[in-house]
């Protein structure tokens, strides 16, 4: 036998990753696939709550995506992005240990869901998890039609989709019964009555109350409900399987009730699928808020970047001007320190060259020098001697004059005095002899000193 149930996803993402459950499967659900013989190969490649997945007008890879930017081309805004059908098979239709039937079963969902919402996007994950590991699809539609963008029609669907699902299973030999427990709300024969004639009927309280409390977007956990149906009156508590409610009716009386009693909407199962639906939503609201305040800070912080960017951008340009003026001139600079090493250079080999040269022309004359000093005694030795020798010829020649002017002889000299104008001459003579001598003597000394100073400095010149 197959069962269905109904609700909506106000966002499509949470629906997605419940439905996924990527890399949620529990090991106690490996360990009973262990227990009852599927491949062990097999079970450690699960890893996510769906073992099979199928779809129609979807990419399965990029489903998230996909039916979100379908939603935006249709500009569809509203409180439901995707409409949610579990449909659950019993063990007597398929067995949860064989892997070939998680894929019938998907394939099942698949054709289901292209009954229901033809050219829509659909969705199918089939999961085994869960009391008994009763194998059951997840199936996501997306609200709008490709082909006219409309909405899809939820509002009392239940009884279409239910009689669809029975035509699919009897079509495939499939167990079918009747669910009149299964149905949203569930009425009895009294209530009806009562209900025809405009009466009070305290479920229909109960059940108004706890509806309004579940449209309340900010109820997402059971611990909310509880608190705020409390603040309506209303107390529930989990009793197995099943949820109870009991609340003091208009007519102050108590009143209970279990949500098999109320109908589907209001079981177990449905309300704690619809909370966790919930919590995933605002899990991912609150990312998705985080991501676009990391985006927003990173774009503030970029544009914060370029505007000093453009700020320094003066101070830059004018940085890389004199850059490239002082590059230009230490590369002036280069050239110039290049051609005045060059000319140096040039300059050192030239200073060598003359040296040389000049070196090699003053040999001849400091050699000359140097014998011209070595002369230079000689030569006055000789002129000295000359003088002497002239000085003296002189003399004898003077004196022989002079006795010859005077008639005197020597004996005539020795006996007569001589003459005052001799003795005039002969003093002259003999004062000029002795200047000679200190003639002489000065020019000795002066050699003497001359000879001296070429011993100590020598005869070359000092290049």
């Amino acid at each position: 036998m197959a069962t269905i149930k109904i609700s909506r996803a106000q966002s499509g993402t949470a629906a997605v990753n419940y439905a996924l459950g990527k890399g949620k499967l529990k090991q106690q659900d490996r360990d009973w696939l262990l227990d009852h013989g599927v491949e062990p190969t097999l079970v450690t490649n699960l890893t996510d709550r769906a073992v099979a997945r199928g779809g129609e007008n979807i990419d399965l890879t990029h489903v998230k995506e996909q039916m979100q930017a379908t939603r935006k081309l249709f500009g569809q805004r509203g409180k439901t992005e995707v409409m949610r059908v579990i449909q659950s098979f019993s063990p007597q239709d398929f067995n949860a240990t064989n892997p070939t039937d998680w894929q019938r079963v998907n394939d099942l969902g698949v054709e289901l869901g292209r009954r229901i919402a033809p050219n829509h996007e659909v969705a199918v994950y089939t999961h085994l998890d869960g009391d008994g590991h009763k194998l059951h699809n997840h199936i996501l539609i997306n609200m709008p039609d490709l082909e006219t963008g409309k909405k899809y029609h939820h509002t009392n669907d239940w009884q279409r989709v239910t009689r669809l699902n029975d035509q699919l299973c009897q079509a495939h030999g499939l167990t079918v019964i009747q669910r009149q427990d299964q149905q949203p709300e569930r009425h009895t024969l009294a209530e009806r009555k009562i209900s025809a004639k405009g009466a009070y009927v305290w479920k229909d309280d109960l059940r108004d109350r706890i509806d309004r409390v579940m449209q309340d977007p900010h109820t997402s956990d059971f611990k909310t409900l509880s608190a705020t149906l409390a603040d309506k009156g209303v107390s529930v508590r989990v009793r197995g399987q099943n949820l109870s409610y009991a609340f003091l009716d208009t007519q102050n009386k108590q009143r209970q009730a279990r949500g098999t009693k109320l109908g589907s909407s209001y079981e177990k199962g449905a309300i704690f699928y619809e909370l966790a639906n919930r919590t995933q939503t605002r899990e991912a609201q609150r990312l998705s808020k985080q991501e676009h305040q990391r985006v927003s800070n990173t774009h503030r912080a970029t544009e914060q970047r370029e505007q000093q960017t453009q700020s320094r951008k003066p101070a830059t340009q004018r940085r890389e001007s004199d850059l490239a003026s002082a590059t230009q001139n230490l590369e002036h600079l280069a050239s110039t320190s290049g051609r005045l090493e060059q000319k140096a250079r040039s300059m050192e080999t030239h200073y060598h060259q003359v040296r040389q040269r000049l070196r090699t022309a003053i040999k001849p004359l400091a050699e000359g020098l140097q014998r011209f000093n070595e002369a230079v005694p000689r030569l006055a030795k000789a002129v000295a001697n000359y003088l002497q020798q002239q000085v003296s010829t002189s003399y004898v020649a003077l004196k022989q004059k002079l006795d010859t002017e005077l008639g005197h002889t020597p004996k005539t000299r020795e006996q007569t005095p001589p003459s005052a104008t001799y003795q005039q001459l002969l003093s002259k003579l003999k004062e000029n002899e002795a200047i000679g001598e200190q003639k002489k003597q000065a020019q000795q000394q002066r050699q003497k000193s001359i000879q001296k100073q070429q011993k100590h400095e020598g005869p070359t010149l000092g290049l």
